[in-house]
């Protein structure tokens, strides 16, 4: 049993060895799995004395790695450890929560942003399962947090302040209902926060105590959307990057979320938004594009009949454009997800652009990912419309596609007919390849793509 011990420590060192690698963060959280099973295995081979112990050692390589640890790749592979061993029950439950919120504290008070994210994630973990001892540690993490959030000085904190109330919102919404009210008094600070990252965040921990209203009080929900509704305007007249990028956050949740609420809002929305898309600061642009299929989505109908000429007009001249062509692709496949057919007569001009996109010399700049991920919204929304494309297509020479869609057809041509006749198959077939085809994987991308019902 000595021997078994002794086994289980070497092992445990050979795994603290991958929690500290500085160089891959897969490896670090496999050795955090990999930690987990090692416990398993001990609490089930060793006596309970000698669990005890190897158990010590194991706490004590993750506090070292979280309060101890030389640089953020240490401190997020004992954040890793910790999350894998929250679940494990073969220790005493009290000693457990209080060693490791402990632990969490340390990085979600410190100034390494690196690690606060994961740690957050294992402090609502820890909360998720509810009773009166979690009740204490979500009420002290909460005031805790909020504090934080309006009065430290130290924005890696408000950052850390937002997180937590996120995590905790998400994981444990029950415990956390009684707080929404105080936490959208404050989450303003953060929305408005110079640190891009806090207002994002601040925007997601809206969104979750959004949810938690949703599922339990219409109401409540009802009023506090008008609040925040209203502040996000506020913002707006604020007229700093900060406070405008906020207020379009909180407007996305809003649309995402808002149900109802949002209908008697929806054309001042539609403004706001386009009014927006010049904007000077580049996160504000990228927001508006963001924002843009959300508001197709709210109400296609609307958005068709008023808005989108109007934006389609925009986002084709971000196609014209190295760097945001890939968002302008992102948004306008969600656009046609929402339409549907409505997008068709804006398929010649998008369609230049794929073609340009799926070119050898734009594959060799860029992922061509999200070009796939339009043509495959478009087809989806414009069925057969899109067929009459598919010459222009293989001019941008991906006569390998072609060839991998007659060897499918050969199994699926009833579906497929839809898309091709045999003919047109046969004629791209022996079209010669005057340029090196596209690889295997973007082949079937576009198979799928443009033929939705090979899929």
């Amino acid at each position: 049993m000595a021997q078994a011990q002794h086994v289980a420590l070497e092992r445990l060192e050979q795994i603290s060895r991958g929690l500290r690698s500085r160089t891959s963060d897969d490896l670090r959280k496999r050795s955090a799995i990999q930690l987990r099973k090692l416990v398993a295995v001990c609490h089930r081979d060793l006596s309970p004395e000698q669990f005890q112990a190897f158990y010590n050692s194991v706490n004590n390589k993750i506090t070292q790695l979280i309060t101890h640890g030389s640089d953020s790749s240490e401190r997020l592979g004992g954040i890793y450890a910790l999350d894998a061993l929250i679940d494990f029950e073969g220790v005493d439950v009290g000693v457990k929560y209080t060693r490791f919120t402990q632990n969490l504290k340390t990085i979600l008070g410190g100034k390494d942003i690196n690690p606060m994210q994961p740690a957050a994630i294992a402090l609502g973990k820890l909360c998720r399962p509810g009773g009166s001892m979690i009740l204490e540690v979500v009420d002290s993490e909460v005031n805790t947090a909020l504090e934080w959030l309006q009065n430290d000085r130290v924005e890696e904190r408000r950052y850390s302040a937002v997180l937590v109330l996120r995590e905790l919102a998400r994981s444990a919404p029950t415990l956390m209902y009684q707080y929404i009210p105080t936490i959208f008094d404050w989450i303003l600070i953060g929305l408005r926060d110079t640190r891009q990252l806090t207002r994002v965040t601040s925007a997601e921990t809206v969104s979750a105590c959004f949810r938690i209203l949703r599922e339990r009080d219409q109401e409540m929900k009802q009023l506090w959307m008008s609040k925040i509704y209203n502040e996000s305007k506020a913002g707006l007249k604020i007229n700093t990057v900060e406070s405008i990028h906020g207020s379009l956050l909180v407007l996305k949740e809003l649309l995402e979320q808002g149900a109802m609420y949002m209908q008697e809002h929806y054309q001042e929305a539609c403004e706001i938004v386009f009014k927006h898309k010049d904007h000077r600061d580049p996160t504000i642009r990228k927001t508006v594009v963001l924002l843009i299929p959300d508001l197709a989505s709210y109400s296609p109908a609307d958005f068709a009949h008023t808005w989108l000429h109007k934006f389609m007009v925009y986002l084709s001249g971000m196609l014209k454009k190295d760097k945001e062509r890939n968002d302008a692709f992102l948004a306008i496949g969600n656009i046609a997800n929402s339409v549907k057919s409505a997008i068709a007569p804006y398929l010649d001009g998008v369609l230049i652009y794929v073609r340009e996109g799926l070119s050898v010399q734009s594959r060799k700049r860029s992922s061509v990912d999200p070009v796939f991920d339009c043509i495959s919204r478009l087809a989806v929304a414009v069925g057969q419309t899109l067929s009459k494309y598919m010459e222009a297509l293989s001019r941008a020479r991906i006569t390998t596609i072609v060839n991998n869609f007659t060897v499918a057809m050969n199994s699926k041509s009833q579906a497929a007919s839809c898309c091709l006749d045999d003919r047109q198959i046969e004629h791209e077939y022996k079209r010669p390849t005057l340029v090196a085809p596209l690889d295997r994987k973007s082949s079937a991308h576009l198979i799928l793509a443009v033929h939705p019902c090979m899929r």
